[in-house]
């Protein structure tokens, strides 16, 4: 997990460790990467944080992204490949289930006729 291992006690390396193999074995699922994709949403990150004159609601949205971007610097310090694979695989995930919609409704269309 990088050089910052070096500060840990072995008990707190072996927990990093514990938990960088959880994060590698829950986001190698395709189910794995929609749920951590979705996380990453919901913490803002791919949205604009200034809301004009509502400071408190651009306060919010900088305090949802540090959280999504505490989650992105995780993902770095297990492996820095891991995040920009995520963002080319998701986009080959919503092209899938963008041509399943477009085949649902082509077979739908074809029932109704």
């Amino acid at each position: 997990m990088g050089g910052l291992d070096e500060h840990f006690n072995p008990a707190e390396r072996q927990e990093r460790e514990a938990l960088a193999a959880a994060f590698r074995e829950v986001f190698s699922l395709p189910s794995g990467k929609r749920v951590l994709f979705w996380m990453l949403e919901q913490c803002a990150i791919y949205r604009e944080a200034f809301a004009g004159e509502a400071v408190s609601t651009t306060h919010y949205t900088l305090g949802l992204q540090g959280a999504g971007r505490k989650l992105i610097a995780m993902l770095d310090e297990i492996d820095q490949r891991f995040y920009p694979s995520l963002l080319l695989e998701i986009a080959t995930i919503k092209a899938i289930d963008r041509q399943v919609t477009i085949n649902m409704r082509s077979e739908d269309d074809d029932v109704d006729a």
